[in-house]
């Protein structure tokens, strides 16, 4: 995706206008980390929009399921939770809850 410099610029310069209104450090330092990482896309150089690799990977197709929880959870949230549904115990029941039989 290509971004033009100018319309950076332009952003810097409304989140410059917006710093220089601020009453708050917090709020400040918030504009300020903006304009650096508009500062960086334009520093930044491009690279390829597809890199060749020189062997084929494949990966396996998530679940339905698993991207319903990431969706909720986020991607960590959802690693976790399959780590908690690996260590259920068949003998003990489902889990640590004082409900499972």
């Amino acid at each position: 995706m290509n971004i033009h410099i100018s319309s950076l610029l332009q952003k810097m310069e409304d989140e410059l206008k917006r710093a220089k209104e601020c009453q708050q450090e917090n709020d400040l330092k918030m504009h300020v980390a903006v304009i650096r990482s508009l500062c960086d896309v334009i520093v930044e150089p491009q690279s390829p929009a597809v890199q060749s690799s020189p062997y084929v990977q494949t990966t396996k197709k998530p679940s339905s399921d698993q991207l319903m929880l990431e969706k909720m959870m986020g991607s960590a949230g959802a690693e976790q939770y399959q780590k908690k549904e690996k260590q259920k115990h068949d003998e003990d029941g489902n889990g640590d809850s004082i409900f499972d039989f």
